[in-house]
């Protein structure tokens, strides 16, 4: 996770340092130039301190969508005025915490579930021997919400509309179902269909999609963004599955700069990895359908098979071992899926 944390006082900067040591090692200090002086911190050599010699909000114009998670050591009100307007969605927000001047209490303000503010304020809390402070009406209740559930399994909720709709129904002591029925599936895997049983006339559903879905990508030079990205949708509807359900796509490091393939994944919003010859090789065997022309041109007998498999934890299957889609092949692997 990446994470900032920001303070104006002396009192602030030892908390940042107390957090640092304690709770995240790879943390960003941010610290304001007029303490900065005061503690005559440019002559120090610390890893990952930046001297803010600008506002504070003009400062998170930059940084905002930089973090995973941003923790504030000063006032809860202070901090809301800043981060004023920078805030768009529950579901792409980052997390954000404040901490008081002298490390008393932490509280989760913004993000408490999907940005995962909820789980990181008792983490830090805990690190420094301060009181976590979370207001969401699912944990003071002891209850969980849909959306972090969808967070704890890694997943991505369909509607965030509908998580509202079934967390109130949890939060207000109705009985909800999680549909993982022993007998139809076991409890690692997806399910095409449930069967409800309920007597209640109107039934608030809400669908979380986990993130399992791993896809290796071999092409021909100079393919174009518009052409894979057809192909991929189509197979993805041909095997039921949702595009968003895509975690990573991998291709070979002959593609690195491959711009369709590039393009393609910016678009989609997919994130891609490319694997040396050396780790392809490694699992060459998961190549059935070896290809020579392949192997003389850039030394592995095969590029989306080993990619997705490589991309992925390895402990799954294969969806589809490969198929060849005009001038590319696509391979598709589903992790494990892993619930509470």
């Amino acid at each position: 996770m990446r994470t900032a944390v920001y303070c104006v006082s002396k009192n602030g900067y030892k908390t940042c340092l107390k957090i640092k040591e304690n709770v995240y090692k790879n943390l960003h200090i941010y610290v304001s130039g007029r303490v900065a002086n005061l503690l005559n911190l440019e002559n120090e050599n610390i890893e990952n301190l930046f001297i803010i010699n600008e506002r504070v909000p003009i400062l998170l114009e930059k940084t905002f969508n930089k973090y995973d998670l941003h923790i504030f050591v000063t006032a809860t009100g202070a901090v809301v005025r800043i981060i004023d307007g920078k805030f768009k969605s529950k579901d792409t927000d980052p997390a954000v915490i404040t901490v008081d001047d002298h490390a008393n209490f932490v509280i989760s303000l913004l993000s408490g579930h999907l940005g995962g503010a909820n789980e990181e304020c008792e983490k830090i809390a805990q690190g420094i021997g301060a009181i976590p402070v979370i207001t969401t009406a699912s944990d003071v209740g002891g209850k969980i919400a849909v959306d972090t559930f969808s967070q704890k399994i890694k997943a991505k909720l369909e509607d965030l509309e509908g998580a509202k709709r079934v967390t109130s129904l949890i939060v207000n002591g109705e009985k909800v179902s999680l549909h993982l029925p022993k007998n139809i599936v076991s409890h690692n895997e997806n399910s095409a269909g449930a069967i409800i049983v309920s007597n209640r006339k109107n039934i608030e559903i809400s669908k979380v999609i986990p993130q399992n879905i791993f896809i290796g990508i071999g092409c021909r030079r100079g393919i174009s963004k518009e052409h894979i990205i057809e192909k991929l949708k189509y197979v993805m509807d041909k095997q039921n599955l949702e595009l968003s359900a895509i975690k990573m796509a991998a291709s070979a490091w002959v593609k690195s700069d491959e711009i369709g393939l590039i393009e393609a994944m910016e678009e989609l919003e997919i994130p891609i990895k490319f694997f040396d010859k050396e780790e392809i090789l490694k699992v060459e065997d998961l190549v059935e359908e070896r290809s020579e022309f392949v192997k003389n041109q850039i030394g592995v007998y095969g590029v989306s098979e080993p990619c997705a498999f490589l991309a992925s934890s390895g402990k799954g299957k294969f969806l589809v071992k490969k198929v060849k889609l005009d001038g590319m092949t696509l391979s598709i692997f589903e992790d494990e899926l892993k619930v509470l």
